[in-house]
């Protein structure tokens, strides 16, 4: 594959019709073909393109035809057999999922819809700063098409967050000098002293308690119950 053609992010999945998914990103999704071996009409292989975000595909082999494509390398064989031998025990698909950038995941999940392509999970908006769409390849690859959106307020602590960037989740107070969250025992300390304490004048004992309850409602903390 020429590097021009190769996204950083590229992906590679193995499938068991290579026509028919090629097919399916091509006509259904929207993707262009950039490269295909040995041809269009029977490929084996192919590298399909949308927005800078490539996905390539190769068609299963049975693992004794494997060593056909590895040059008599007996390491990659071995490798490679392997995995033919797996991909043949189990369901393709099951386990992987890859994220996939669009401008506007309404309007494409809307030109999806006119494909006749069914989408398993309708566009929402997520906590972590995405609103997503979900669709299963023909073999059952989980593919999650995303835009970034600003989140009103922060999912950490819940203070508006006015001049949000999309995809951005936390406010000032509760990510450190790197952006990153910080830990929940911060975060609380901050929450009882500065909100509970200083702006509700609630009393120590009160404001741990109110910071408690109100942590647990927040995506960030929800898991710790």
């Amino acid at each position: 594959m020429s590097e021009k053609n190769c996204s950083p992010n590229s992906v590679s999945f193995t499938v068991r019709d290579c026509a028919k998914t090629l097919a399916f990103y091509r006509d259904k999704l929207g993707f262009e073909l950039r490269e295909c071996w040995p041809d269009e009409k029977k490929p084996m292989w192919a590298n399909v393109v949308l927005g800078g975000q490539s996905v390539m595909f190769g068609a299963a082999m049975k693992p004794e035809d494997v060593g056909k494509m590895c040059g008599g390398d007996a390491a990659k064989e071995k490798y490679w057999r392997a995995q033919a031998e797996r991909y043949a025990k189990n369901e393709p698909g099951v386990g992987v999922q890859v994220y996939l950038m669009v401008p506007d995941v309404d309007a494409y999940a809307a030109k999806l819809a006119k494909n006749g392509v069914q989408l398993a999970l309708e566009p929402a908006t997520q906590f972590y700063g995405l609103r997503d769409t979900c669709v299963a390849d023909p073999d059952g690859y989980t593919l999650v098409f995303y835009t970034p959106v600003a989140m009103s307020s922060c999912q950490s602590c819940g203070m508006p967050l006015a001049d949000a960037k999309p995809g951005q989740m936390y406010c000032s107070y509760c990510t450190d000098e790197k952006g990153l969250l910080r830990p929940y025992e911060q975060v609380f300390e901050g929450t009882v002293r500065g909100y509970f304490m200083g702006m509700q004048k609630m009393p120590r004992n009160e404001a741990e308690k109110a910071a408690r309850e109100h942590l647990k409602k927040m995506p960030a903390w929800s898991a710790r119950g």
